[in-house]
């Protein structure tokens, strides 16, 4: 019987000619070259997180290896860098980067367990590369590579050179593999010159006049200017300027890693030599961002000259910027107090990122009800504004979900393929529209993602369906109805806005909080909520004419009530309550380090 070629990426040149192909997932399919891949004789490997059961179980098991690899890192970072920090200095740095890449190389490790269950041989192309998979400078740099088929490519084949379980055979061929280097930082414009000097003149002022030691520093808080404005004027404070933590950074380039063995704590003391440990030990510092080895002492020295912080707030910057996290870390050494707010959510998922914002935060700031002990509720940072003149006569728009091709992270949300899931649910709900209403229903294309879904929707139902609205908020703002397709920040606005809202998404695809069970009961029987395309296109059928009537039934009111009391905190005055704890801070530490 002749072998089946193993196709691990959508890179074409790894195809071979005529054989039967098995996909590894739908992520080998683009969309635009389906010309090419339709006509071939293939079957795709069932993906293996389909099983929700076995992702809880995934989830539990790499939470645990990522600890016991945050804890060798850390080892092997303080005899790197010749310093002495602790456990949690270095899970603010290195942390975000670690809780991903571990479930990278764990998804990329499962499905190729999955090619392995199907019946014969596999041969599979590998690339011909002299050069070594890319390293990325730095976190961002590095969510781009995980999304690459180029660095995949490498990390499928040397998973299948690592493993002799697998029944698949390596055949090596001449063309050559592009590898993307991490990008090389432009030259800046005069705007974002001029910026960057103004905000280093004013941090040389502070510096000056002795006010290098602030009480609070806000950076990506999600908070409006004026908000801020109000707030530092209220507490008596200068209005912070975070500029000088927006710098860009060119770093050196990556060193030979291949010496870094001798010193290597990470190596595990697992005795099967082919686990999936040993593999991530024999791999993780071939793949640690520049930024955290080669480039640690550049962002300490830039860090050296920046402004000492009391309090400090944030609500994304603790993931991306690599500034800030080292700079946080090292004021927290310093006494600073880390305070952590939420970037968005409604119903916040059962399971993600190894509660690494709780494990780093002084104070952790949710939207809505509290789901874990330490979480302080308050007012939502980010929102729309409230709809004031609702149209009647607007469109139906249908908010978009997508995301990165290739899984990045081991949660309860749709990776990698099911976000194919929620697209034909969505393709199926509009088709069984009638027409009056898909002539009034327009898409909102989720800004990011890999699936290519605004290209689908041209496909499927024509250019005119994509809206035109050049932003989330006008789009609400100017909808007679919005249909919300994941339970997440998009819910909770149209939610706020007033604006007759609906949900409709893969249940079984975003796993939430048990907090939300009575809620999730009162938004279905509301018909807010829907996760049937049937029951949502009858509903929608019903109302459409006049959506403000049914979002105005007592019944209905009911169920936004509840959602308001779980997810959102509506408060007549946000700015006292932040005023409030902000002012409170020094007698509200929540942890002794």
């Amino acid at each position: 019987m002749k072998p089946r070629l193993l196709v691990t990426t959508s890179l074409e040149r790894a195809w071979g000619a005529n054989e039967e192909i098995l996909f590894l997932g739908e992520w080998c399919k683009d969309p635009s070259r389906s010309a090419i891949w339709s006509r071939r004789s293939s079957s795709v490997c069932h993906y293996h997180w389909r099983d929700r059961k076995k992702l809880q179980i995934d989830h539990q098991g790499l939470e645990k290896l990522n600890e016991k690899f945050l804890s060798n890192l850390s080892n092997f970072l303080n005899e790197f860098h010749s310093v002495k920090r602790d456990k949690n200095y270095w899970r603010i740095i290195i942390g975000p980067w670690l809780l991903n890449y571990i479930p990278v190389l764990w998804d990329r490790w499962e499905s190729l367990s999955m090619a392995n269950q199907n019946l014969g041989m596999l041969d599979t192309f590998s690339l011909d590369s002299k050069l070594p998979r890319g390293i990325a400078r730095d976190f961002s740099n590095s969510i781009h590579f995980f999304d690459s088929d180029e660095w995949n490519h490498q990390i499928y084949i040397a998973i299948i050179n690592f493993r002799k379980d697998l029944d698949i055979h390596v055949k090596k061929i001449s063309s050559a593999l592009y590898i993307r280097e991490p990008r090389v930082i432009p030259e800046l414009n005069l705007i974002k010159k001029l910026t960057q000097f103004i905000a280093n003149l004013i941090d040389s002022l502070f510096r000056f006049f002795s006010f290098n030691n602030r009480r609070f520093v806000l950076f990506h808080s999600y908070f409006p200017r004026s908000f801020i404005l109000k707030l530092s004027f209220r507490l008596g404070i200068f209005p912070g300027i975070s500029s000088f933590l927006n710098q860009d950074i060119n770093y050196p380039n990556a060193i030979d890693r291949s010496a870094l063995t001798e010193i290597n704590p990470c190596i595990s003391d697992n005795v099967d030599k082919q686990s999936f440990e040993n593999f991530v030990a024999d791999n993780i510092l071939k793949d640690i961002p520049i930024c955290y080895l080669e480039g640690y002492k550049k962002l300490i020295n830039i860090q050296s000259r920046l402004c000492n912080a009391d309090n400090i707030f944030t609500a994304n910057a603790h993931f991306a910027s690599e500034l800030f996290k080292v700079w946080s870390a090292e004021q927290q050494l310093k006494g600073a107090q880390l305070i952590i707010s939420s970037h968005g959510g409604a119903l916040y998922p059962l399971y993600t990122v190894f509660n690494h914002q709780e494990k780093i935060a002084d104070y952790r700031i949710v939207w809505g009800q509290e789901w874990m002990d330490g979480h302080i509720r308050m007012p939502a940072n980010k929102l729309s504004k409230k709809v004031i003149n609702y149209n009647f006569s607007g469109d139906i728009s249908l908010i978009d979900y997508d995301s990165q091709k290739y899984s990045y992270r081991c949660a309860s949300i749709p990776m990698g393929p099911l976000v194919l899931d929620g697209y034909n649910q969505k393709k199926e709900f509009i088709q069984i529209l009638p027409n009056n209403l898909k002539k009034i229903l327009k898409v909102r294309p989720f800004p990011l993602g890999g699936w290519q879904t605004k290209a689908r929707y041209q496909e499927d139902f024509g250019e005119a369906i994509i809206s035109s609205e050049p932003s989330l908020s006008s789009t609400i703002q100017n909808s007679r109805l919005i249909i919300c397709t994941y339970p997440q920040t998009t819910f909770s606005e149209a939610m706020f806005s007033g604006v007759p809202t609906m949900l409709l998404y893969e249940e079984k695809f975003w796993e939430v909080q048990p907090i939300y069970d009575e809620l999730i009961i009162a938004l279905k029987k509301s018909n807010i909520m829907h996760t049937s395309t049937d029951s949502a296109a009858q509903h929608l059928a019903l109302i459409a004419k006049d959506p403000m009537k049914w979002w105005k039934d007592p019944k209905t009111i009911t169920a936004r009530e509840k959602f308001n009391d779980l997810c959102l905190t509506i408060d007549k005055d946000p700015l006292d309550s932040w005023i409030d704890f902000f002012s409170s801070l020094p007698d509200r530490r929540l942890k002794n380090r």
